[in-house]
Formats: structure tokens, C-alpha cells, sequence
């Protein structure tokens, strides 16, 4: 039996700067493949918690399963860190209520992540667990649940009793590792052994690729390793029935905040583990392990018992089962709460992202509110002229058709233009963006210039684009790519503005690159600041007298958000600003 230790992680007695005594949280973790291997494969998760909830300070204790079981019942740790299998025996028994599950990226999900694979060597006549019967097998231990339980259930189902059929079945311990060599070595006909851990031995070189294979091999559609069983829910990190309610919360959402591990792990919602409660009954271990005791136990009632006994057994079992139950709704309605805080913080914070972007979208007509008037003004004036040239020939008597007819033509264009105009703006400037689909991207980009010309007339703009640029499709949302085209082009202008060259051409140009397209906007403003260049995309941040900071910020936000990416770059002259996106295809 393993010997129960303790690692303490983080600062262990005095708290940084202070005389408090931190309070020491006991977590039991199963460490059946020794103490050594639990420190290493747990320590990211405990250096988590205790630099993120510096008041604690969490001590993992390795245990073995009788360890596990003692721990529990004498309540000496706050929390348990264990397999499925051994979850399910210590929640029925004793209470213990699971807060969150491992995500890994062997898995498809919390639910379905861990299985057993039964192998044998490449060349063995066995294609079928059924043809297990009277043949040698290895496993690690009666308890090990993805190196024994799991594969015992899927013989059971397929004809063969592990205890009654087998020719020998030998429990070798750990490392599991041991089992695929002593096979591969024909040290026995085959061995159980955990998901995935042969694509891990051929990868790391320990054994050649197709030296062993997997009897009765499930496909399962997004699982990448090879399996002979079902798939059943990741490791448990779960809370004793003495534990304050407060704290298990506390840790909870720690666990749940838990940035991916170096291997790509996190901490997910508890998974249901009811699959693992079938695997008990079908095996008739753990809570079930009774069933045939209870059954001659009721033949001898007849004789010698009365049904007071099995009253009184079904009771405290009826009762044992409402106290589990309402534990696990508890914790569950908990999570759930702080699951529908953390959707309502994202929803606010999209909220404030689409202000933001309308308040950009603002800032940039208000720039041009000037120019945009004139342009305005000046069908507005033409219609008017050409009303009063109608009004004066009606006045006297000049009705001859065509030239009554030329001026409402000319009064319808140039109403025509000045609406062209106000839908222009009033499409950019309304709040929210449209959808995401699929756009052409070049009459994006013209679009964009020819407004920024309504605002300003004096911009002299060089459009350059590949021969096939009106193919080149990318998935967006139109107004949001328009409101970057905007602020490059703005930015461009009060450049060279600023340096009193307004009026020099701004380079507009739209190419392929890379699976993707890129738009670049070149200026002749003078370039950049080098000491300033660093902190151009903070929100807030600007070197102009009145600017608001944050036109490059939210445009680097949008294109990021389309999967793509925005740079700046010094020339000679200037300062050239592009953006890249992916193609359709692969957005």
C-alpha cells in the first residue's frame, strides 16, 4: 500500500508581508502510478490554485485506493482528485460530490475521453475479445479502472467471464507500459492497457509502429486513438461532505478559470457519470459488489430473517440516495448560476465592443462632416437653380416640351445623387454591424474609398488592384471592413495633412497572399515615431490634439476577429498600413 504524502505547492506557513498563517486545504489525489508521477502530472494545477487563491495553500496528498477510501471517511482532505471509477464508489459511499472534470485533448469531451484498449501482437491469431477464452492476460490491478474495469465490463458483454474463462488472468501494477512490452515481448497472449498509450509509445519511439494491434476495435467518430471499449468521463476534481460550500465555490471557479495546461488540459462542468455506475452493476463491484449476497441472503430470510432487515437496509439506502442527489442539484444549480453570470458578462462586453465601433464610426463623419455637407449642398443648389429656370419659363409662357423635360431630368439626377450620398452615410453610420457572410472584397474597398472621397474631395486616392480582384471573396461583415478601410484612409490623409501635403496621392492596393488577400493604404505623411509605434494599437492612445485613440485599436480588433491581422510599416516617405484576410475558403 502506498504510503500517503503530502506536496505543498506555493508558499507553505507565513503569507507574503504579513504574520496570518495561510489555511492549509488537504487534497487527496489517486496517485496508484506512484507519489513522484502524481507531483509532476498535478503540480500546473496546484501552482494555479495557489497563486490564484493566495489565502490557501493547497497540499496534494498521494494516495493508494485503500488510502483514498481512509482519507475520505476520516475526512483528513478537503477535496479528491480520482478516476471515474473510484469517483463512483467514494460518491456513493461517502458523499463526495464532484465540482468539475478534466478536459483533455485525448478526449472528445468530459464524457467521453478514457477507455481500455485490449492488445495483442501483430501476428496473433485473436481477432475478437470472445477469442480471449482460456487465454493469458495482464492487467494492472483489480482496481485500476481504464486498465481493468473498463475492459472486464466489454469481456463480460462479449461471452467471456474474466474470473471463470480466462486461461490466467495476472495483475503485473504499474507502469502500464510494462503490459505492451510483455506482450509484444509473448509474455502473455495479451494485455489491458489505457487509451491511446500505444500511439503514445509508437510516438516517443518505445515501440515500432504495427508491432501490436487492438482486438475488437470500436470506430468512434472524433476519438483518434484505438479503443475496444466505450468511452467513459475524465478525472473528477470533487468536494468531501464536510467541505464548506463556500470554499468548494470558491475552487470551483478557480479550476473553471484555469488557463490550458502546458499538454492542452483545462477544467470543465462536471460530467455525468452514470455510464460509470453500469460498468459497476454490470461487473457487480464497488455499491453492486452485494447483489449476489443480498440474493442468498433472501433465501435464508425465509428461514431465519424477518423483512425488518431488508426495510431498514432500503431505507437508509433511499435516504442516502435524496442526500447524494440533492448534493449533486446543489453544486449543479451553482455552477449553472455562475455559467449564466460569466454568458451575461460576455454579452455586455459585446455590447460595449459595438458602442465602441459605432463611436469610431462617428468620429470619422464627424471629421468629414464638412466635406459631406458640400457635397450635399451642391445638388441641392443645382436642383434648385433648375426649379427656378422651370418656374421663370412657366411664368412666361415658354412651355416649349424639351427643355421643361431636360431640367426634371436634371433635377431627378442630381436628387438621385444626393440620395446616393445620404444612404452611403446613413448605412455606415448606423449602429450595430450587419451579418457575416460571404462579400467581395474589392467592391468593399471601393466602396469605402468613394466614401471617404464624399468626405474628402481634396483626397487624391490611387486605386491599384490584380487583374482578378473581383474574385476574391472573403467571409465579413461589410460595414465593419468598411470601418477599417476608413480609419487607414483618415489616418493616411491627416498624415500628410499634418505635414501640409494633403493633397499627394494615398496608395490604395488589394492583392493575394498566403491563402488570403491583403489590403495596404500607403501615405507620404512622414512615417512614424518609433518611441510612439509600440503603443499605437491601445485603445485611448493618440498623437493627435483630437483624436479620440481609437481608430487603430477597434480596427485591429474587427480584422483579429475575422481571423485575420493588422501592421504598420515605415517606407521612405511615409507610413504604409495593411491588413490580411482569409479567403473564404479557409475563414
Amino acid at each position: 500500500m502506498l504510503a500517503a504524502a503530502v506536496l505543498l505547492l506555493g508558499q507553505a506557513g507565513v503569507c507574503s508581508g504579513g504574520t496570518a498563517t495561510r489555511q492549509e486545504i488537504r487534497v487527496g489525489v489517486l496517485a496508484d502510478k506512484g507519489i513522484e508521477n502524481a507531483e509532476q502530472e498535478w503540480a500546473y494545477v496546484f501552482d494555479w490554485l495557489n497563486r490564484r487563491l493566495p489565502e490557501l495553500n493547497f497540499a496534494l496528498v498521494g494516495l493508494d485506493h485503500p488510502g483514498m477510501r481512509r482519507a475520505v471517511r476520516e475526512g483528513s482532505v478537503h477535496f479528491v482528485i480520482t478516476n471515474a471509477g473510484n469517483y463512483s464508489e467514494l460518491e456513493h459511499s461517502d458523499g463526495v460530490t464532484r465540482l468539475v472534470t478534466l478536459d483533455s485533448p485525448l478526449g472528445i469531451s468530459p464524457t467521453q475521453a478514457v477507455g481500455s484498449a485490449v492488445i495483442v501482437r501483430a501476428e496473433s491469431p485473436l481477432r475478437e475479445l470472445a477469442d480471449l477464452s482460456g487465454k493469458h492476460l495482464l492487467a494492472a490491478s483489480p482496481d485500476a479502472f481504464c486498465c481493468y474495469q473498463i475492459a472486464a465490463r466489454e469481456l463480460l458483454l462479449a461471452g467471456v467471464d474474466p474470473d471463470r474463462d480466462l486461461g490466467r488472468l495476472e495483475f503485473v501494477g504499474f507502469p502500464i507500459q510494462a503490459i505492451a512490452r510483455a506482450v509484444k515481448e509473448g509474455r502473455a497472449d495479451a494485455g489491458i492497457v489505457k487509451t491511446c498509450l500505444i500511439e503514445q509509445m509508437v510516438a516517443q519511439g518505445e515501440i515500432e509502429p504495427g508491432a501490436l494491434r487492438v482486438l475488437s476495435p470500436r470506430q468512434i467518430p472524433g476519438f483518434r486513438c484505438q479503443t475496444s471499449s466505450r468511452l467513459y468521463p475524465d478525472w473528477p476534481f470533487a468536494a468531501l461532505g464536510h467541505t464548506d460550500p463556500a470554499l468548494a465555490k470558491k475552487v470551483a471557479i478557480a479550476l473553471l478559470e484555469m488557463p490550458r495546461t502546458p499538454e492542452g488540459s483545462q477544467w470543465s462542468t462536471p460530467a455525468h457519470y452514470d455510464i460509470v455506475d453500469d460498468l459497476f452493476r454490470d461487473l457487480r463491484i464497488g455499491r453492486y459488489a452485494t447483489l449476489q449476497e443480498e440474493t442468498l441472503a433472501a433465501l435464508l430470510q425465509r428461514h431465519r430473517v424477518g423483512l425488518g432487515i431488508v426495510a431498514i437496509l432500503l431505507i437508509a439506502l433511499v435516504v442516502h440516495a435524496v442526500r447524494v442527489d440533492y448534493l449533486v442539484k446543489r453544486r449543479t444549480r451553482e455552477l449553472n448560476e455562475m455559467h449564466a453570470e460569466k454568458e451575461r458578462l460576455a454579452a455586455a462586453m459585446r455590447e460595449r465592443q459595438s458602442e465602441l465601433e459605432h463611436a469610431g464610426r462617428m468620429a470619422i463623419l464627424g471629421g468629414m462632416a464638412s466635406a459631406i455637407a458640400h457635397e450635399l449642398k451642391q445638388p441641392l443648389a443645382a436642383i434648385a437653380n433648375y426649379a427656378r429656370g422651370i418656374e421663370r419659363r412657366v411664368a412666361a409662357g415658354r412651355l416649349e416640351a424639351e427643355p421643361l423635360r431636360s431640367g426634371c431630368q436634371e433635377i431627378e439626377r442630381q436628387s438621385s445623387r444626393a440620395a446616393q450620398t445620404i444612404e452611403k452615410i446613413r448605412s455606415f453610420a448606423r449602429k450595430g454591424g450587419g451579418s457575416v457572410r460571404a462579400v467581395s472584397l474589392a467592391p468593399l474597398v471601393r466602396e469605402a474609398i468613394d466614401l471617404f472621397r464624399v468626405g474628402r474631395p481634396d483626397a487624391e486616392i490611387v486605386w491599384r488592384a490584380d487583374a482578378d480582384s473581383d474574385r476574391y471573396r472573403v467571409r465579413a461583415d461589410a460595414i465593419q471592413l468598411q470601418q477599417v478601410v476608413l480609419n487607414l484612409l483618415q489616418n493616411a490623409f491627416e498624415a500628410q495633412a499634418g505635414r501640409g501635403n494633403p493633397a499627394q496621392p494615398i496608395e490604395v492596393s488589394l492583392s493575394a497572399e498566403a491563402l488570403g488577400y491583403r489590403v495596404v493604404v500607403c501615405d507620404q505623411g512622414g512615417g512614424v515615431d518609433e518611441a510612439y509605434r509600440a503603443r499605437l494599437f491601445e485603445p485611448f492612445f493618440t498623437t493627435k490634439p483630437e483624436g479620440l485613440g481609437l481608430g487603430l485599436s477597434l480596427s485591429k480588433g474587427i480584422v483579429e476577429s475575422h481571423g485575420g491581422s493588422l501592421q504598420l510599416r515605415n517606407t521612405q516617405t511615409g507610413v504604409c498600413a495593411s491588413f490580411w484576410l482569409p479567403e473564404e475558403e479557409s475563414a
